[in-house]
């Protein structure tokens, strides 16, 4: 019987292969390039296979120590850069440039949001104008005010939504 070609990434050299490769820096566009596969048949072989996914984790983990560590070396050795990007993703609630406390924060992440979908929502509609003509925009603020109907009574219901 023919022996399937995931079965032979799945031997222990194959594996740490893998992990090398992530290590290196690899994509997982070039990992499966070089395995002779699509990305797509790599990303389901990671779904599948349990020891394909832990090696390239492993192998990006180990990566992403080794640059730490590095980032580490240099900022302790006087490195201001990497002095002031260390602090600033490690010690966020002292060294951090935003002026605005967490709560602004959130509040201001939650209007860029809510900017963007009303940009979406415009753009939307446009195209529905331009293509179907008038009906298909009343149509579609039909649509949108039972949405927001329905929203607001979410609302009311659960109380306002503080996951920002």
């Amino acid at each position: 019987m023919a022996k399937g070609l995931y079965q032979k990434w799945l031997e222990d050299d194959n594996l740490t292969l893998l992990q090398g490769w992530k290590r290196n820096g690899l994509t997982d566009e070039q990992i499966a390039h070089n395995m002779g596969i699509s990305v797509f048949t790599l990303n389901t072989w990671k779904r599948k296979y349990k020891q394909i996914r832990q090696s390239l984790k492993v192998g990006r983990e180990t990566a992403n120590f080794i640059v730490e560590r590095e980032l580490f070396q240099k900022a302790i050795s006087g490195n201001t850069t990497a002095m002031i990007f260390w602090l600033k993703n490690n010690w966020r609630d002292k060294y951090n440039d935003s002026q605005l406390s967490p709560d602004e924060l959130k509040l201001a992440k939650a209007r860029s949001r809510k900017t963007n979908a009303e940009a979406n929502i415009a753009e939307f509609k446009a195209q529905i104008l331009k293509d179907s003509g008038s009906s298909g925009v009343e149509l579609l603020n039909e649509y949108l005010d039972k949405l927001d109907t329905l929203a607001g009574k979410e609302v009311k219901e659960d109380g306002p939504k503080t996951d920002v």
